[in-house]
């Protein structure tokens, strides 16, 4: 099974603008819950949680965007 997941230029550069340990932990974060389906909120202080939100909203709308774009073209 395929699944498409949209990571826009905004979804990167809020990604990059963060510390290292950031970094990682998001990038992580991301793979965890939309890739592997598994809940990751649980190991993220309040302010990742709060940062991990408006990231996983950003991809959830360009993906649907996406979706959207492709239905329209076909």
């Amino acid at each position: 099974m395929s699944k498409t997941i949209v990571i826009s230029d905004d979804v990167i550069n809020t990604i990059n603008s963060l510390s290292e340990e950031d970094r990682i932990t998001m990038s992580a974060a991301i793979a965890g819950e939309l890739i592997c389906g598994r809940s990751v909120e649980d190991n993220l202080t309040s302010m990742q949680r709060i940062i991990f939100s408006i990231i996983r909203n950003s991809v959830k709308r360009s993906t649907a965007a996406y979706f959207n774009t492709t239905a329209a073209t076909a």
